[in-house]
């Protein structure tokens, strides 16, 4: 059958499968129910579906197995890859294989419930035609470097990835070669190979980094490439360049590409804590769908472009991509649909774009901050002795640019409901990076703190470091460096602000002239998120940190009206902290106001003074009330977190909130105290 390129959703496997002996049916004591939407309009036989599934604490606990079932009762076959566990030994993550025995083009609803699994003997690497060769052959100049799949299968050895009666999954490294046999010092690939059974469908995929974190000389690399499998061309793109610290994946199915997709519970997933929690009410219509699809669409998504994505993270401005989650992940959760899923791993997927990929050349696993304490990106220091190299970018000045100020959420959901390989190292890879832009003191050295970054970054970098520490398997070596960093993070925060009687009184990061507090949102929700995640040690911080918000809609020596303008004045110009609410509500009113003809002293909360003063109407909060994404949009996650830390005053400031004249919020925006979903 031909060859045909399939996106790498991870939501689907090929199109036949080892049908599992028959068993009895299961007890109906469902955890979880998957729908299965088949693109066909055929019937399709013997099919084996591939997907990642989070389960709650204490859902399956410890000691006890899962199994699957259909509408009927039947029992389906299932293999389950089990990757994380909660702290009470309870599954918390696991990439589960099922074996459809017949699946119409109607959706074919699984349960998940209490049981065993499929048994057998593991599908061994010998499934993979014996014939099968992927080959990567790149040509600089004139020379040609190849790697190939067969070579590394017969002398690499593999990493087992999935393992079971149902699927096996291996991986094997190596480095690209001359026609002398040459290793490239730059260019390595990862081969992952997927089978399903002998005679089976299988998938293979191959990722081509320029990775490598102490290798001399780091440099662009400009080429022409070609990937063959079994002798025949599946891609080709003159005239690549790829920057240091980049990574670019393929994957393709030795058969047709499946066609079955996986739409996972939005309500489960709520119930695992592992999303905010979006309004119930918030609406993603048919047109919003169509919309992102087309801007999608019109992007440049080949290898090493970014896409969806913002290529020039620093660049200002509401986009897309920034948020708790990027808008297209958020779709996709609020409405399950095929084509927000197809954005959202695309933007996975083009994450390896961006030069943030640093890989350890003697583990071979993502370069981290523990192991090497002196590490640090910034420019003043990388090509220092005993710090990074200076890359060569050939002329080309990069245009695409990682910055942790404005970095999206780009493979935690997709990890945890694909269970791709890929993404888990992605998070990995960005999880380290975005604590090395200062000098190593800044850091911390090993502990590999965020606290030196704008507000903005340690939001975001914090989000990022517990979402890897949460998921990443619980074998992976990089697990304990991962919670160590986190609670390295937690306790500086709890040490310096929580716990320090001299912290500001706004319960702010730092007091300044020009503070921003929709920048301290981000830090707020992050806070809760992290403690909705399970990492109680935050708790104390997060319910600290909600103080800010809550007091901008509260505090009698505050108005609301300013609790969101793009500017607060919190000190004086010696950097001195104020001493008390009204003092910054004078001089955020004096600094700030667009009319400067307007006297601040006359002003009272909300009158017509202020409204002159700030060009707003009656009942407008400062900021972009009438934007869905404007800074009160912004605050609403924040005041949601404070709410559930259990903030004083937290519950008023929402009801008051909520009660705001003006209230457009854009699902991206839209979360609720977790108390006001069922």
């Amino acid at each position: 059958m031909g060859l045909k390129r399939v996106l790498a959703m991870g939501l689907a496997a090929g199109l036949s499968a080892i049908l599992g002996p028959a068993a009895a049916a299961p007890p109906r004591d469902g955890i979880v129910t998957y729908v299965l939407e088949n693109q066909n309009s055929s019937v399709e036989r013997d099919v084996p579906v591939t997907f990642g599934a989070i389960f709650a604490r204490g859902d399956v606990p410890a000691g006890t197995s899962i199994a699957a079932i259909d509408r009927a009762g039947h029992a389906i076959p299932m293999q389950v890859d089990v990757k994380a566990h909660h702290g009470d030994g309870s599954l918390r993550h696991a990439v589960l294989t099922l074996d459809v025995p017949r699946l119409t083009d109607h959706d074919f609803a699984v349960e998940i419930v209490h049981g065993e699994p499929a048994a057998g003997a593991p599908v061994p690497l010998d499934t993979v035609p014996a014939n099968f060769d992927m080959v990567v052959d790149l040509t600089e100049g004139g020379n040609h470097l190849k790697a190939s799949a067969r070579d590394l299968i017969a002398h690499a050895k593999p990493e087992t990835w999935l393992s079971g009666p149902l699927v096996g999954e291996w991986w094997f490294a190596g480095p690209l070669r001359d026609a002398a046999g040459r290793p490239d010092p730059h260019l390595s690939v990862r081969f992952g190979i997927r089978s399903y059974g002998k005679d089976r469908a299988v998938r293979v995929e191959v990722d081509v980094e320029n990775t490598w974190t102490w290798i001399a000389d780091p440099r662009t690399r400009k080429y022409d490439a070609t990937i063959l499998i079994d002798g025949k061309p599946v891609f080709t793109k003159a005239a690549m360049s790829q920057l240091p610290q980049t990574r670019w994946r393929k994957v393709y199915w030795l058969s047709e590409a499946p066609t079955v997709y996986v739409k996972q519970d939005l309500a489960y997933l709520r119930k695992t804590g592992i999303i905010p929690n979006y309004d119930p009410d918030a609406k993603v219509t048919e047109s919003d769908i169509a919309q992102l699809y087309a801007a999608f669409s019109k992007r440049d998504r080949d290898p090493l472009a970014t896409g969806i994505v913002t290529g020039y993270m620093p660049m200002t401005g509401g986009r897309m991509d920034i948020g708790p989650l990027p808008t297209w992940t958020v779709d996709y959760l609020l409405t399950m649909d095929r084509r927000a899923a197809q954005v959202m791993f695309s933007a996975a997927d083009l994450g390896g774009s961006f030069r943030s990929h640093y890989r350890n050349e003697k583990t071979g696993r993502p370069t981290t901050t523990e192991e090497y304490p002196n590490i640090s990106s910034h420019g003043n220091l990388v090509g220092k002795p005993g710090n990074l190299p200076k890359p060569d970018w050939l002329g080309e000045p990069p245009q695409i640019v990682p910055q942790s100020a404005h970095e999206p959420s780009l493979d935690f959901i997709p990890y945890v409901v694909s269970g791709e390989r890929y993404y888990v190292e992605e998070l990995e890879f960005w999880s380290q990076f975005n604590s090395w832009g200062t000098a190593p003191g800044n850091h911390g050295f090993r502990q590999s703190l965020v606290k030196w970054d704008e507000v903005r970054g340690q939001a975001w970098s914090l989000r990022t470091l517990a979402q890897a520490a949460y998921i990443v398997p619980d074998s992976d070596p990089m697990k304990a460096t991962l919670l160590r960093e986190l609670k390295a993070n937690i306790d500086w925060y709890n040490q310096n602000l929580t716990n320090n009687p001299g912290a500001n009184i706004f319960h702010t990061v730092w007091a300044v002239d020009n503070y921003a507090p929709w920048m301290d949102d981000f830090l707020t929700w992050s806070a809760g998120y992290v403690a909705q995640l399970g990492f109680d040690d935050i708790k104390p911080f997060a319910k600290w940190k909600g103080v800010y918000p809550v007091q901008r809609m509260i505090n009698p020596q505050f108005c609301w009206i300013l609790a969101t303008t793009y500017n607060m004045a919190l000190a004086d110009e010696n950097r001195r902290a104020y001493p008390t609410w009204s003092d910054a509500l004078h001089a955020t009113e004096r600094r700030y106001a667009k009319d400067k003809s307007a006297d601040p002293d006359a002003m009272q909360c909300g009158s017509g003074e202020m409204q002159k003063a700030f060009r707003l109407k009656a009942g407008e909060m400062d900021g972009g009330a009438w934007y869905g994404t404007g800074y009160p949009a912004n605050m609403q996650p924040a005041l949601a977190a404070a709410v559930d830390a259990g903030t004083p005053g937290a519950e008023e400031a929402w009801e008051k909130f909520r009660a705001r004249p003006i209230h457009p919020i854009a699902p991206t925006w839209d979360i609720l105290p977790l108390k006001d979903v069922k």
